[in-house]
């Protein structure tokens, strides 16, 4: 008897014990009736509404590969406290011949009705997580409204503990970096040059680790960033957002309330920014925004939000000193992010390039080698594959006609028998029109002749490749360039830059390969 435990304990319940506890119970019933010890699986600090549990995929896969006869869990919400996810597990475990026993609970999947159990167990623990979730909900809103700390406290800010519950106050060093960053927006300095600026001084960002722009322009919409959130201006909103599982992964993905249901409390004394400067940067937020929107509109459809990367190379470029991406930093200039972001503390890298140049000097390097025989005769394989997977199937437009005549000789054999019915005359003709469709696609696919190879292909693709830069798709020749190079290093060079390939489907066939290494160093001046 191979067997096999799990055990877990939520994130709403931190106690490292409860699985020892848990496994103790499975020890000892594994004990009592003589079955050796278990392989254990266990998952700490994580819900039960997530499938996505390290050990818990663990488990399953060890249990469909026929690795354990019997699993064992203190109880069957701790195995999953989503009713579909449990109800499939438990499915699944019966399928692949495997027993589950709950020790605690008493399910046991070899007794009869344990169906019906695992149901009402499921449900019940489901229930169990709505209901913590609406009383957790309602008990931070209470101390919404008394003004008391419900969570998410924002930098510069600590949690303390009063009679009444959780309170909030000022750490004051992390206060006067607040206070010095609005200065400096409100003074003229762009976020990604306070970013530097403060990545020069190695002051700690919020998480840790070091500032970016994000960290500091934030997200009205949100109420987070340094210069984006009213907490500072000593107005707390809460209750702005909730936290939805997708029913597919068990991921939490958060969607934004209406104003009606914010909770919104004034906190004077627990105000960092002053009114009048507050004002100003708010006025300054929204002319910059303002101008934003007037380039966006000035420039079309891909200048706006969420049009993904407009240039051949974009996404595929990687800063050798440090391993950020290289973009356009400029109207026309490719550099470092991490530079112009976090500044020269974090990456020294300040060599810009223009677009063309690397585009230019880049594309000719890949052109040179997708017009070589070797790269032409893939292209040639593909193209064969294709039209042959295009062919039709005979096979399947016959299978198709027998099909529609049986039933069509099903509706005439009965009307013999006298079986006429209102609906038989309309099912007749359907029965017809569908055998005469069939009829007509077998006999279009009898005649077609696909051809063995496009017409003109080795033309067609030299042109093709000729045409790379001028692709309208740039999407997805990006997608095919990456496929084909992988990723291309770019770093300062005393003679300029240098650009170096690595990865791609086929090393052997690509431009200047060095063994082991990837690509021979393409240089280009600036």
């Amino acid at each position: 008897m191979r067997a096999a435990a799990y055990a877990r304990y939520s994130s709403d319940a931190q106690r490292d014990a409860s699985i020892d506890d848990q496994l103790r119970n499975i020890r000892a019933y594994c004990q009592r009736a003589g079955w050796p010890a278990p392989t254990e699986y266990t998952d700490a600090a994580i819900s039960g509404s997530r499938s996505d549990r390290p050990q818990y995929q663990r488990m399953l896969a060890a249990a469909e590969t026929g690795a354990h006869d019997i699993l064992l869990v203190d109880d069957i919400s701790r195995l999953s406290r989503d009713q579909i996810e449990s109800a499939r597990a438990v499915r699944m475990l019966t399928h692949w011949g495997i027993r589950l026993i709950g020790v605690s609970d008493g399910i046991d999947t070899a007794r009869k009705g344990h169906k019906l159990e695992v149901g009402l167990r499921g449900i019940m623990s489901e229930a169990y997580l709505d209901d913590l979730a609406e009383k957790t909900h309602r008990g931070l809103t209470g101390q919404a409204l008394q003004g008391r700390s419900a969570g998410g406290l924002p930098y510069g800010y600590r949690s303390t503990d009063t009679p009444d519950g959780h309170g909030r106050a000022i750490i004051p060093a992390q206060a006067d970096i607040v206070r010095r960053i609005y200065q400096l927006y409100a003074d003229g300095s762009a976020a990604r040059a306070i970013a530097a600026q403060l990545n020069a001084e190695r002051i700690p960002a919020p998480r840790g680790g070091t500032w970016t722009v994000s960290a500091i322009y934030g997200d009205t919409k949100r109420g987070i960033g340094i210069l984006a959130n009213p907490m500072y201006a000593g107005r707390w909103i809460w209750n702005r957002s909730t936290w939805v599982k997708d029913p597919t992964t068990g991921r939490r993905t958060r969607r934004e309330r209406p104003e009606t249901e914010w909770i919104i409390t004034d906190h004077p004394d627990l105000r960092i920014i002053p009114d009048d400067l507050w004002r100003a940067v708010e006025q300054r937020r929204r002319a910059v925004n303002y101008k934003t929107r007037q380039a966006q509109a000035k420039h079309g459809p891909r200048a706006r939000a969420g049009s993904g990367p407009r240039y051949l190379f974009s996404g595929l470029l990687t800063c050798a000193t440090c391993g950020g991406s290289i973009v356009i930093v400029d109207r026309y200039r490719y550099g470092c992010s991490t530079h112009k972001d976090r500044g020269p503390s974090v990456c020294n890298n300040s060599r810009k390039v223009p677009r063309t140049t690397i585009e230019s000097h880049l594309l000719a390097g890949i052109k040179a080698e997708l017009l070589s025989e070797t790269a032409y005769q893939q292209f040639q394989q593909a193209a064969r594959a294709a039209l042959k997977q295009a062919q039709p199937n005979i096979d399947s437009a016959r299978a198709r006609l027998q099909q529609a005549q049986r039933e069509r000789d099903n509706i005439i054999t009965a009307i013999r028998q006298g079986i006429i019915t209102p609906s038989t005359k309309a099912a007749l003709q359907a029965a017809e029109s569908a055998a005469s469709t069939a009829q007509a696609e077998l006999h279009a696919a009898q005649n077609q002749q696909p051809a063995q190879m496009l017409p003109r292909a080795r033309e067609i693709w030299k042109r093709m490749v000729n045409q790379l830069a001028e692709i309208d798709d740039i999407a997805s020749a990006r997608e095919a360039l990456r496929e084909l190079l992988g990723h291309i290093t770019i770093s300062p060079h005393e003679a300029g830059w240098i650009a170096e390939l690595h990865g791609g489907l086929n090393t052997a066939s690509q431009i200047n390969v060095v063994a082991g290494a990837g690509f021979e160093p393409t240089t280009f001046g600036l």
